[in-house]
């Protein structure tokens, strides 16, 4: 396997367990919020398990456009920096029944407090962002209890490495383009640097 793909197998390993925790139903419609390089692993095998109708919603910039180019998913949806709750709430009025997932995966606590409004009745609400220790968000209880919601979260890979390296020997998982950018490990800074601004999807220290 590629370099630059077998990095991707443990982010792929932990997408595995999170498929697993939240347990698709054949014919589901799922939203995800975000689409990272885990985002994009995880769309991949929503697809693959159960997901009739998926949709992305994301800012705009290299990881939405990656996603676009490799048809990640059935719709996506742009969220603009400048009309941030002007995007979200049409993206409400489109489904105004909800979804049967919603997965939060931004690691952003303003998106998460705000997609539980985005669950159907009977629904999931998957919790796979990294926060913040700090961070804290207000959930409406009446919500969650008329809507009967279910809240799960999934963490790390939990042993599913075996399950991606099946995935990726039947070529089912396309790991090759998530990574789009390589550095020197004495050019970590200016890689750290760049990750903050968000100018790649995902980099790599190479070593030759």
């Amino acid at each position: 396997m590629p370099a630059l793909e077998a990095v991707l197998v443990e982010p792929a390993a932990c997408a595995s367990h999170g498929i697993e925790r939240m347990a698709p139903k054949v014919g589901s419609t799922v939203l995800l919020f975000g689409c990272g390089p885990t985002g994009m692993l995880l769309a991949q095998l929503l697809k693959l398990n159960g997901t009739a109708n998926l949709t992305i919603a994301s800012k705009a910039g290299p990881k939405l456009d990656l996603a676009k180019s490799l048809n990640l998913a059935d719709s996506f949806v742009t969220i603009s920096e400048a009309n941030a709750k002007g995007d979200m709430d049409a993206l409400r009025q489109a489904h105004p029944h909800g979804f049967d997932i919603v997965v939060e995966a931004t690691g952003a606590a303003s998106v998460l407090e705000q997609s539980i409004f985005y669950v159907r009745k009977g629904g999931t609400l998957v919790v796979y962002g990294v926060y913040d220790d700090a961070a804290r968000i207000a959930w409406p209880p009446m919500r969650i209890w008329t809507y009967e919601l279910t809240i799960l979260s999934s963490f790390c890979s939990v042993l599913k490495f075996p399950v991606v390296m099946e995935y990726v020997r039947t070529k089912k998982l396309v790991l090759s383009g998530i990574v789009t950018k390589t550095y020197r490990i004495e050019q970590w800074a200016e890689c750290l640097d760049a990750l903050e601004k968000q100018q790649f999807v995902k980099a790599a220290i190479v070593f030759d």
